[in-house]
């Protein structure tokens, strides 16, 4: 590739951003809080980009600061989008710990998901707290979870990311945030018996099966954003975080490490059957 068109792909778009409306028709994504504020009283601020240009105005504690975005977009679709994230832009923020990590990725589409992510991560948490996005300096918690070295201790932040999207929330509260593609998922019988409690298996066995698909990853995207709010991931079997993934959805019943299921909240966007 010559040097013209080395510097053209740079500037293209990495990801673009998605409304809530727009992402709900193609994924499947859900925010877990763990908080007393009573769940009418949380609100969502999607935002139209992940902080590039103007800073964020300070999260108040009700509040859960949202980034969707489509990755690899088209150029019809970026015509669609508010706002858009370059790879130069986001190879200019990561650090050499996340370079590395990319780079072990044997397919291209994990690496731009990868880069996508952790560059808005950046880029958000770094308009919160003020300082550059390329200054953040994270470390893992115990089970993994990135924790934000030298930033305000009641600031948390989640990241997820798969192919084709990626979603990053930030909050006061511990948060988790958790995207997937809607497809249609070819083990899912044989998934379920590890993720899903039985109950919940009686649910998805019940729906149509053009909306089991749907169902299933509206179950794995609840449960996993409840695990990474909890910072313990997979070392807590999801079978045994119980969700309600109906219009209104809850946490029914979790382990005793999780706390009560009364403190957990859940916002996904309204689904409906195919």
């Amino acid at each position: 590739m010559d040097m013209a068109n080395s510097r053209k792909a740079e500037q293209e778009p990495l990801a673009a951003s998605l409304s809530i409306a727009r992402a709900s028709r193609s994924l499947a994504w859900s925010i877990a809080v763990k908080c007393t504020t009573p769940q009418d009283a949380l609100r969502v601020r999607c935002l139209s980009e992940p902080c590039i240009v103007s800073p964020v105005e300070q999260l108040k504690p009700e509040e859960i600061a949202l980034w969707l975005a489509a990755v690899s977009p088209s150029p019809d679709f970026i015509g669609g989008s508010a706002g858009a994230l370059s790879f130069e832009q986001a190879a200019s923020v990561i650090d050499t710990g996340e370079a590395d990590r990319l780079a072990r990725f044997l397919h291209i589409e994990d690496r731009i998901s990868y880069l996508a992510a952790h560059a808005g991560a950046r880029l958000l948490l770094g308009s919160l707290v003020g300082q550059p996005a390329n200054a953040l300096r994270f470390e893992p918690s115990t089970h993994g979870k990135p924790v934000l070295i030298a930033g305000p201790p009641n600031i948390d932040f989640s990241l997820s990311h798969s192919r084709g999207a990626v979603s990053v929330a930030a909050a006061s509260m511990p948060v988790g945030v958790d995207v997937e593609p809607l497809r249609d998922i070819a083990d899912m019988d044989s998934i379920s018996e590890i993720v899903l409690a039985a109950e919940e298996r009686k649910t998805l066995r019940k729906a149509p099966t053009a909306f089991r698909s749907r169902l299933f990853l509206r179950y794995w995207t609840l449960k996993e954003a409840v695990l990474k709010a909890a910072a313990l991931g997979f070392a807590i079997p999801p079978d045994t975080v119980i969700v309600d993934a109906g219009p209104s959805p809850a946490v029914l019943s979790v382990p005793a490490t999780l706390g009560s299921a009364t403190q957990w909240r859940l916002i996904a966007p309204a689904i409906w059957q195919v």
